[in-house]
């Protein structure tokens, strides 16, 4: 009998806990990081928290007190006559005053579809879910189901994510749709096999889709981490949308602007430093509570570099968008732009989370300026600009009598090797001021 000895190399990428938290901070929102900081503050006694609405109030003093009396008197009443921080707790808006303002209001919504829409925001549920059937709107609004549906594929395009789903797989898969980072199989898993992903059969899964058990794994992973369904009152939770950076044309350059007058203030109280570093007995306390005020300080700094460094490179590569608006954007991908900062794909992820960037044309989240890699036959890269060329050529060449629904639109697309969704389709067509095929009918 003989005994083999194998080796093998493997190489492995241990995070240190200060890259951990410096992630951990990078994905945060400005809502959540202001609600991290709190928290942190509430555990580190090193830590000074001084709220936005105080920094903001001081600052405010500190400009008044260097007008003479004269300008004083002029400026003070400007000063009190809007404060976003205070409106912004002051006014707490229901979930449907919430959706309803993401309503896109073009020309081509007629007065029926705006009913049809505000119906469809009253009828959701505590989960955000809608909780009526389409052909009751339909017959509510004397309309038929392909009406309904098109306004609902609208719908499901607003914030937060995963809003109008019909049932939790729905729910799903509007998930997967907005992510740029979904796995191929993702929407396949979820539609034929959600059972299977939850019984995590990787071997019967892989040998159905024909793909190694690494990816599958990967897949089911995914799914898995993908956010729950919530209840109860979730809507009392939907945040006021603080856009992290704005981008503005100043002359001939580009002004990029952090947006950090909505985060409190954070600094180490030194008296309390001076209190513990002379006590022989906090030495381990005083150590610990100093490197973890440091590494939060060290953190904050860390996200401002990496969303300007991001915006820079933004408004580099996508020039046009900032001129033009939407239908300039090119086709971009966070691979792309990790490649080029020298950062991993996930960092960029993380940078684009749930964050936004406000532009002459309007707000915008960051992960919309992403590309999921629409790819034609050929394997290469379709842009949105394309693609709405394309929509529109097949809508003016259409059967006037028999306009093309969302749908046939969306199949025609996949059919040319373009891989799209029902959704995007409908999202793209509002965009283009173009009627859904209800009231596109020639008379």
């Amino acid at each position: 009998m003989q005994l083999a000895i194998k080796t093998s190399q493997k190489i492995m990428q241990v995070l240190s806990p200060q890259l951990v938290q410096h992630l951990e901070i990078l994905q945060y929102s400005t809502n959540e990081l202001e609600q991290y900081i709190y928290d942190k503050a509430i555990e580190n006694p090193l830590l000074v928290v001084t709220d936005a609405t105080v920094k903001m109030q001081y600052e405010e003093i500190m400009q008044l007190a260097s007008y003479s009396d004269k300008s004083y008197s002029a400026q003070a009443p400007q000063y009190h006559s809007f404060n976003p921080i205070e409106m912004k707790f002051a006014v707490k808006e229901s979930y449907e005053q919430y959706l309803l303002e993401q309503v896109p209001m073009h020309k081509n919504l007629s007065s029926v579809d705006l009913k049809i829409l505000t119906f469809l925001i009253q009828s959701l549920d505590e989960r955000l879910f809608l909780d009526v059937d389409v052909e009751i709107v339909a017959n509510k609004c004397n309309t038929n189901v392909l009406h309904v549906e098109a306004l609902l594929d609208l719908l499901q395009t607003f914030e937060p994510v995963g809003v109008g789903a019909r049932n939790y797989k729905e729910y799903l898969l509007i998930q997967v749709d907005s992510d740029a980072l979904a796995p191929k199989l993702a929407s396949r898993f979820i539609e034929a096999d959600l059972e299977l992903v939850a019984a995590q059969a990787i071997k019967q899964l892989s040998k159905k889709y024909k793909t190694s058990l690494n990816n599958v794994k990967k897949t089911v992973d995914y799914i898995k981490s993908l956010k729950p369904v919530t209840t109860g009152d979730k809507f009392e939770a939907i945040p006021f949308v603080i856009p992290e950076i704005e981008v503005e044309r100043l002359g001939e350059e580009w002004l990029i602007k952090l947006n950090r007058g909505y985060l409190p203030n954070v600094t180490i109280d030194k008296q309390y430093v001076e209190m513990l570093k002379n006590d022989p007995n906090c030495k381990t306390y005083f150590n610990d509570t100093m490197k973890d005020a440091l590494l939060l300080l060290q953190g904050i700094e860390q996200r401002d570099k990496t969303l300007y460094e991001l915006a820079r490179l933004l408004v580099e590569l996508q020039e046009d968008f900032f001129h033009k608006g939407i239908e300039a954007l090119k086709p971009m991908r966070l691979k792309d732009i990790a490649d080029i900062l020298s950062l991993h794909v996930s960092t960029i992820s993380r940078a684009v989370r749930g964050k936004f960037i406000k532009t002459a044309h309007g707000v915008y989240a960051l992960q919309s300026l992403f590309t999921k890699g629409v790819m034609n036959i050929s394997g290469k890269m379709d842009s949105i600009m394309y693609i709405k060329k394309r929509l529109k050529q097949l809508i003016e060449t259409e059967d006037k009598q028999k306009p093309l629904t969302d749908q046939q639109l969306t199949n025609t697309l996949s059919a040319e090797g373009i891989q799209i969704s029902r959704r995007t389709v409908a999202k793209y067509r509002e965009e283009m001021n173009i009627m859904s095929s209800f009231n596109r009918v020639y008379g």
